[in-house]
């Protein structure tokens, strides 16, 4: 009896074994097959990619990009073309902007006398006319026989109406001092205006 009671638990311990033994053969193979079939799944997306780029109804973003950035240099490179190569303007401006703050500093409130404030504005107006002709004799130097001949009758109608101006002023003027400081003023705006417009015209030529 007690032989059979050992057989009993010997066949117990051999059910329970192999049943250890085949789960973990189970997971094992499971565990596998899934790693297998992962592998695959990637390994056909992989395939898969390059013919989504290279199917003609379809428009890979990178292939518009470096069109787009062709496009973007070429539009650069056309409006650098454009722009000026001198920019003799703004030279002018730059160089004349520490004149007119100094000069333009004084005023009728602090300057002893009419005299003195108006010799300062003399003085603008006189760094703005020398401003005027430089640019001007470039435009005679670089334009041809024809340009010069029109710039050069530009320039005396502009001179014309200058002088009228000056004249309407003087006689509306209730006394010298308010005639010359309006006159040296409307000088100053009237040259200077000129002068940037006779430096975009040379602009233009370069």
């Amino acid at each position: 009896m007690e032989q059979g009671n050992n057989n009993r638990v010997r066949n117990i311990l051999i059910a329970v074994l192999i049943v250890l033994i085949t789960g973990t053969i189970f997971s094992i193979g499971f565990y596998i097959f899934s790693t297998q079939s992962k592998m695959a799944r990637l390994e056909k997306e992989r395939e898969q990619k390059p013919n989504i780029v290279q199917d003609p109804n379809m428009i890979s973003i990178k292939s518009v990009k470096p069109e787009v950035a062709n496009s973007q240099k070429k539009d650069s490179y056309n409006n650098t073309q454009s722009r000026p190569k001198t920019m003799y303007e703004k030279a002018m401006i730059n160089r004349m902007a520490s004149v007119e703050n100094e000069l333009n500093s004084y005023t009728p409130d602090n300057t002893s006398s009419c005299d003195e404030y108006v010799g300062y504005r003399v003085s603008l107006h006189n760094k703005w006319d020398n401003e005027l002709n430089q640019i001007y004799k470039m435009l005679m130097a670089s334009y041809p026989d024809s340009q010069k001949k029109s710039l050069k009758n530009e320039e005396i109608a502009w001179i014309k109406e200058r002088e009228r101006t000056i004249d309407g002023i003087r006689s509306e003027a209730s006394d010298d001092c308010s005639a010359n400081i309006e006159i040296e003023n409307r000088e100053i705006d009237t040259i200077k205006a000129r002068a940037i417009e006779l430096a975009e015209k040379y602009d233009r030529l370069n």
